[in-house]
């Protein structure tokens, strides 16, 4: 049975399925979810849970679907399955067949999974769940919806505002509910009498718009041009280290430079995506390989050389400015034509 994320206290405050299964890329909305299902199966009755996490060659064969016990006072059980990359493969697609052809009583079963495409959803493991419990589609929340999103949390956290102070929230935060989520326990705290004004968010709310170094590399990789100079500048204005900044561009550059040359070399890029630690997971993947793709493998090593002269400007070995400096490497690595007055303001 599908339903939908906002259905959910609703479904399980008229019944318990023998099966839950969340899928969805939105990892706090997927959490919240967890913990609710949790919640009510621990009221029900079940005081052990087992964690699975599935990853690589997983012997589906530890999971014991059955408790062993032949106890009359054996207890409820929950197994949690963490699936990550949205299959469980061949042997488990086998493996949740078989639980869902003769369910045991005593046990609920919660899966958490990673994007499930459409032609997935067709399979036999996922169609039988479906008949047997209850699948539950979480989606991202879109930009234009946020505030709204933003909106109804404060609400159900007793907090009071207007429209506006919802979207001043959503544009700070840019779409990271997590830090969305923070940021409006912080105010909850903070408020005295749970009425929320622009004051109060200008002077509490951190801009946390994802603008830490590994967020600019997924711009880069993305290709998102416009927003490379703006994250930028914000991690300088705040103050943080143009080395820190480097390293995790440096370590984003390499892991690329080496995807590119097994590539170069004929490996297909789901074997190069899954040789990597940690390994490129599926949500990532098609903005990897736009990345990989962009540029050749002898192009992707130039801009490893030009971290050397970012690194010297950093030590205060040259007179180069290293944040001008690596503006230029990542416009360059995201796909734009880097114009020269750009070049020539990095000296």
């Amino acid at each position: 049975m599908r339903i939908r994320l906002e259905q959910l206290n609703t479904h399980l405050s008229a019944s318990l399925n023998p099966v839950y299964l969340l899928f969805g890329e939105e990892a706090l909305l997927i959490e919240e979810a967890a913990d609710t299902i949790r919640q009510q199966i621990r009221q029900a009755g079940a005081n052990e849970r087992e964690v699975w996490n599935i990853e690589g060659r997983f012997d589906w064969s530890q999971i014991k679907w059955q408790e062993q016990s032949l106890s009359l006072f054996a207890s409820q059980r929950l197994i949690e399955i963490r699936l990550p990359s949205g299959s469980p493969g061949k042997e488990g697609g086998e493996a949740l067949r078989k639980f869902a052809s003769n369910p045991p009583q005593d046990t609920t079963l919660l899966i958490i999974s990673g994007k499930i495409d459409a032609r997935s959803q067709k399979a036999k493991w996922f169609t039988e769940l479906d008949k047997l419990g209850v699948t539950i589609p979480v989606w991202p929340v879109a930009l234009a919806q946020l505030p709204q999103w933003v909106s109804q949390r404060m609400q159900a956290k007793g907090l009071k505002s207007d429209p506006k102070i919802a979207t001043l929230i959503a544009e700070r935060v840019e779409g990271n509910l997590f830090a969305a989520a923070q940021e409006i326990e912080k105010l909850s705290l903070l408020s005295i009498d749970g009425q929320i004004d622009e004051a109060l968010v200008l002077a509490s709310v951190a801009d946390n718009a994802k603008f830490e170094a590994f967020g600019l590399m997924d711009a880069v990789f993305a290709g998102q041009h416009a927003r490379i100079p703006r994250i930028l500048s914000r991690l300088r204005a705040e103050g943080i280290d143009i080395l820190a900044v480097f390293s995790a561009v440096s370590w984003s550059l390499q892991r690329v430079v080496d995807m590119s040359a097994q590539w170069a070399s004929g490996e297909s890029l789901e074997r190069v995506f899954a040789s990597q630690k940690p390994p490129v997971w599926d949500k990532n993947k098609a903005v990897m390989r736009q990345a990989i793709e962009r540029y050749s493998h002898t192009c992707w090593q130039s801009f490893l050389q030009q971290m050397s002269d970012i690194d010297q400007a950093a030590k205060g070995m040259t007179k180069h400015c290293p944040w001008r400096l690596l503006e230029t490497l990542c416009l360059g690595a995201s796909g734009i034509d880097i114009p020269t007055k750009i070049l020539e303001r990095s000296a």
